[in-house]
């Protein structure tokens, strides 16, 4: 017998009808834009984070650099009297021909012109792996002087001689291997040094016919081998703190970087109780520089369009600060601030990490105690 077929059978096959398929199409619109949506934002605080994160490192890094160059300077000289730390060292650089004057200071801030031009620290100090302290000298020619005790000076060395006072030159110890126990020689042409073991290397930093005080009598501090006038600053163009070691002066030596985003950086000296731009009158009181350093995120924060009255709008409203004192903002094209909303030209879009730093001058503090 043929089975009878249900009344059913024939909806059961029909299949979707277009309503359902409609509602499906709805449905999945709506889940992509929540979907889409959700990426969106991730991917602007990832953004955030990574560039803040950036810039985190960036300025931890930059500060430490600076830091550890900072609490070296005056090593060497710390125990200088008064009247010699600050004296305009006399100095002469054969391999440029010519000059290389420098003040016997252990820090000096170049400060910028108060318009948001950054300011440059200038540290210097010695590498001396023998003495700490200078030594008295009598007996003193153009190439000859008679120190207290030698055997804290070897070939090779740097050093200052002063007169006790304001007369400061650079020398380069050529001999100290006479039997004298005192005499010490810096010569001209070509000596045996005592690091490398060279027997013929070339005096750089002694010139018979520069013209170069004779000092009959004072006081001697030995830098070592290779001392360091290293010049802090920020590469405004490219947004770069580093460094440029100025022993030699007049060389046209290259800029290290060390750590990107640093836009500003300030400086002021601690003595007599307060800090200040103002250069010691009396550098042997000089105990600390602070510095305020500025770092920018690379991140520009674009505001929402003018339709979407609930999305947050990242702006700025006030400089950042280092020690009470505001930086002073420009554009990122270097120029004056000119405050165009939704500009990626406009300072006020970006994140800003701020570092302050107390930094002591360990040598000048031991030396002078």
């Amino acid at each position: 017998m043929t089975p009878v077929p249900s009344k059913f059978a024939r909806f059961a096959q029909q299949g979707m009808t277009l309503i359902e398929v409609l509602v499906g199409i709805a449905i999945g619109l709506i889940g992509m834009l929540v979907m889409f949506q959700m990426v969106t934002v991730w991917d602007a605080r990832t953004r955030v984070n990574a560039s803040s994160g950036d810039a985190q490192v960036a300025g931890t890094l930059a500060m430490f650099n600076l830091e550890r160059d900072v609490r070296l300077g005056g090593m060497g000289f710390g125990t200088a009297k008064a009247a010699e730390v600050g004296c305009v060292v006399n100095a002469y650089d054969g391999n440029a021909s010519g000059t290389a004057n420098f003040n016997l200071q252990p820090v000096t801030i170049i400060d910028g012109d108060g318009a948001g031009v950054p300011d440059q620290i200038q540290v210097l100090y010695g590498a001396s792996p023998f003495s700490g302290d200078g030594q008295d000298f009598t007996g003193g020619t153009a190439t000859t002087l008679a120190a207290t005790v030698k055997y804290s000076f070897k070939r090779g060395d740097l050093a200052v001689a002063t007169n006790n006072a304001n007369t400061c030159k650079l020398l380069q110890i050529t001999d100290d291997t006479t039997a004298d126990d005192r005499l010490l020689s810096f010569g001209y042409g070509s000596y045996a040094d005592y690091y490398d073991g060279n027997p013929a290397k070339s005096v750089r930093w002694n010139s018979a016919s520069a013209s170069m005080p004779v000092i009959a009598a004072g006081r001697v501090y030995s830098l070592g081998p290779s001392p360091r006038l290293n010049v802090w600053s920020v590469d405004t163009a490219t947004s770069t703190l580093g460094y440029v070691n100025r022993l030699p002066v007049v060389a046209a030596n290259p800029f290290f970087g060390v750590a990107e985003g640093v836009v500003d950086m300030k400086a002021e000296y601690g003595y007599g109780g307060t800090w200040t731009k103002a250069a010691p009158a009396d550098w042997t009181q000089l105990r600390a520089i602070r510095i305020g350093m500025l770092v920018r995120s690379r991140e520009f924060a674009k505001p929402p369009a003018a339709a979407d009255s609930s999305a947050v709008t990242y702006r700025l409203t006030v400089p950042p600060t280092w020690f009470h004192h505001d930086f002073v903002m420009k554009d990122l094209n270097g120029g004056v601030d000119t405050d165009v909303a939704g500009s990626p030209n406009n300072w006020r879009y970006y994140r800003y990490r701020v570092y302050e730093k107390v930094i002591p001058l360990r040598n000048m503090i031991w030396g002078q105690s």
